[in-house]
């Protein structure tokens, strides 16, 4: 079967290809450069030049598939204009979807965020709970438009359409430098990471990059239209996944718990040198306010309805680590 996927050169979709590969299918996806495009190639998988933003690109690579996943997104932590969050997370899966209903008859699932539904301020996050406080920053907000457009997609054009909710993905990357957890493993193992956030009572939920592709494609043979799953791992502390990162690495590093104050003067700090560098912030203000809010997560929905066999944060490091080494 022949399967559009966006956001291929991406931590997500470049494990995901590989699982569509291994089931048979013939993957098509865009890249911008010919850089990226390298980091992708393989028999099986057909690069068309282009992005999101163009929908003749999109139409091209399309063309004679059965089956969307939209992937693509900005996630960046920092935009100098943040209407380029909402371009290309909007407007490129408005784009998407518009393709998708031209050429007919396409099933297509979505990748969101489970930070769209925000914090567990009220209670554990659920695929129906309603977010209770404002949106931390343009990222989510961003998803959030872009998950209400695909909703009035399926119920006002008919679109064929699921949305998955990752929670805090981590996992080896197959290429470029990591990011978020997999960055922080990365560091922890290197004894260059030095911080525990806040008091270290903060709870989230983490998911293997495994759980991840497998609920996309559980999703897309599973998954009934207009509905949204959640796709969450385990929810511990930053102190509990701290004590099964040394436990599971058998290294003992000495870290220190980090106010939030401190943390909100090294984001400025980190803010201003970057940016004179040239260079886009590793951290903002807005990501700190957000990492110190409690994030459990029930991801019971995507167990139960599609069958998503849950790895354990221990055994999801144990493959992280032994990948990397």
């Amino acid at each position: 079967m022949k399967i559009f996927l966006t956001g291929g050169t991406g931590f997500i979709g470049a494990h995901l290809i590989n699982a569509l590969l291994a089931k048979g299918d013939e993957v098509h996806t865009l890249a911008r450069s010919p850089e990226k495009a390298k980091a992708i190639e393989k028999p099986g998988v057909k690069i068309f030049k282009g992005d999101i933003l163009n929908t003749e690109s999109i139409l091209k690579a399309m063309e004679g598939c059965q089956k969307v996943y939209h992937l693509a997104g900005n996630a960046s932590i920092y935009e100098k204009d943040p209407s380029r969050y909402f371009t290309i997370n909007v407007d490129g899966t408005k784009n998407v979807m518009d393709v998708a209903l031209k050429l007919g008859g396409k099933k297509m699932v979505f990748t969101s965020s489970a930070g769209v539904i925000g914090p567990s301020v009220g209670g554990i996050v659920t695929e129906n709970k309603l977010r209770e406080i404002d949106f931390f920053n343009e990222y989510e907000s961003s998803k959030a438009e872009a998950e209400a457009l695909v909703r009035s997609y399926v119920s006002e054009k008919n679109l064929d359409a699921v949305i998955v909710l990752p929670t805090r993905v981590y996992g080896h990357y197959l290429f470029g430098e990591p990011a978020s957890v997999s960055l922080l493993i990365k560091k922890y193992i290197a004894g260059n990471w030095k911080i525990i956030p806040g008091d270290g009572t903060k709870v989230g939920n983490y998911v293997h990059i495994d759980n991840v592709v497998e609920g996309h494609i559980l999703a897309m043979e599973k998954g009934n239209t207009g509905e949204s799953y959640i796709l969450g791992g385990v929810n511990h502390s930053y102190n509990e996944f701290f004590e099964i990162l040394k436990n599971v690495s058998g290294l003992d590093y000495k870290l220190f718990k980090t106010p939030i104050a401190a943390q909100m003067i090294f984001a400025r700090l980190n803010k201003f040198f970057s940016l004179l560098m040239g260079k886009k912030p590793a951290l903002t203000t807005k990501w700190v306010r957000r990492g110190n809010y409690h994030w459990e997560v029930d991801p019971s929905k995507s167990v139960e309805k599609l069958g998503v066999k849950i790895i354990s944060l221990k055994e999801g490091i144990e493959k992280t680590i032994s990948a990397i080494s």
